[in-house]
């Protein structure tokens, strides 16, 4: 199985959380969903098809923690008054005109975010992964979560993924909860800070999302795990998300 290393970077990052309500937190990594977007974007593949498109897919991602910033966004409720047919010189302003209904919403994002991902697909996206970001072409601007927050793309490398035997395997990844035990007594030696959370998985042509928990260390320091999914993949061991 061959597998893509690149690397995602940008000033500022936002990916929803599910639970989000009034105000808009972000999950401090992009979601599997979110990655599988970001490559449909550089394959040119139209809006919400990456997610069902693209399976099955293999996709891990490596991080530290960003700093976080919460910024105010303008949204509109409802569009401003028309404009009249006729515009004269002498025209002033209609003083019945109702002004437009906004509210303020604060969204978390992350500031300077930048991630490792890999990416084993099924052909033909595989190859057309590897020679666009190799090219540095894409389709559609690659974000990080929302359109205005765009990405940078660096291709890194192609290695053959390795499946590695069952044991503790220290994994750089971010890593499923299901996929092994953790060995303790080593994390706290190393002391270690693992966050756990749930994140978005997949999602259907209907937008029902299914979700799974997940570990990540927040400096991305590698985290040993007792494992039968891990792969060594050039000099890193990972296990997809």
């Amino acid at each position: 199985m061959n597998i893509i290393r690149f690397r995602i970077q940008g000033r500022f990052g936002h990916f929803l959380r599910a639970e989000a309500n009034a105000s808009a937190p972000t999950y401090p990594i992009p979601p599997r969903t979110a990655l599988l977007g970001l490559i449909g974007a550089v394959l040119g593949l139209t809006k919400d098809t990456p997610q069902t498109q693209l399976e099955p897919s293999r996709i891990a991602v490596s991080g530290p923690m960003s700093d976080i910033h919460w910024h105010k966004a303008k949204l509109r409720k409802d569009p401003p008054a028309a404009l009249p047919r006729l515009v004269k010189g002498t025209q002033k302003l209609d003083k019945q005109t109702k002004p437009e209904k906004a509210t303020l919403i604060a969204q978390e994002w992350l500031v300077n975010p930048a991630f490792q991902i890999w990416a084993a697909l099924a052909e033909p996206y595989h190859s057309q992964l590897e020679s666009r970001l190799k090219e540095r072409r894409w389709h559609f601007q690659p974000s990080l979560g929302l359109s205005e927050l765009m990405a940078d793309l660096v291709w890194e490398e192609t290695s053959v993924g390795k499946s590695l035997p069952d044991g503790v395997h220290h994994v750089c990844t971010v890593f499923p909860r299901e996929a092994g035990d953790l060995d303790m007594d080593t994390i706290f030696k190393k002391q270690l800070v693992l966050h756990a959370m749930r994140m978005p998985r997949a999602v259907t042509t209907d937008r029902v999302f299914s979700h799974a928990a997940y570990y990540l260390e927040r400096n991305a320091r590698s985290v040993p795990l007792h494992t039968a999914d891990a792969f060594k993949a050039g000099d890193a061991v990972i296990v997809f998300l």
